[in-house]
């Protein structure tokens, strides 16, 4: 039986999509193989590090592989899904569009609407507490994925 191969990729380094990865690896389906990617190269660090760690995970920092090298490198995907929040000025249809483009053929797209962990306000204890619930968004959105796959 072929593994279910999916694909989570945010704007800008990933770390939405490095989080997705972590809960659905953490699940242990062995029909399904995960990855995260990221619009641009660059470190995750911050608050997706902090709330993850808090969770017991081993967050790496190191810059994920960009959706475009995936794409350059003929990765296939069965199901690609965005990370990206709709209300934002993360110019978000512009960001499904493309990958829409870049997979959309072979994969379905599917479109989390999350919050990025940059658009954040308030002092740091109320920023840390927004990053709680953009962790524990995608954790649900992960599992109950997984749980129809």
């Amino acid at each position: 039986m072929d593994k279910t191969k999916i694909l989570f990729v945010c704007t800008y380094f990933g770390g939405r999509a490095r989080i997705a990865e972590l809960y659905a690896g953490q699940m242990g389906l062995k029909h399904i193989e995960v990855v995260s990617s990221g619009f641009e190269a660059g470190a995750i660090g911050g608050l997706p590090l902090m709330v993850m760690e808090e969770e017991g995970f081993s967050f790496s920092t190191d810059p994920l592989v960009t959706v475009f090298d995936r794409y350059s490198n003929s990765e296939t995907f069965d199901y690609v899904i965005t990370l990206c929040h709709d209300a934002s000025t993360e110019h978000c249809p512009m960001f499904r569009d493309s990958v829409d483009l870049v997979y959309g053929r072979d994969a379905q797209i599917l479109g989390w609407s999350i919050p990025d962990f940059l658009a954040l306000k308030g002092v740091p204890v109320e920023k840390l507490e927004g990053a709680r619930e953009i962790r524990d968004m995608i954790k649900v959105k992960v599992l109950a994925l997984l749980s129809q796959l």
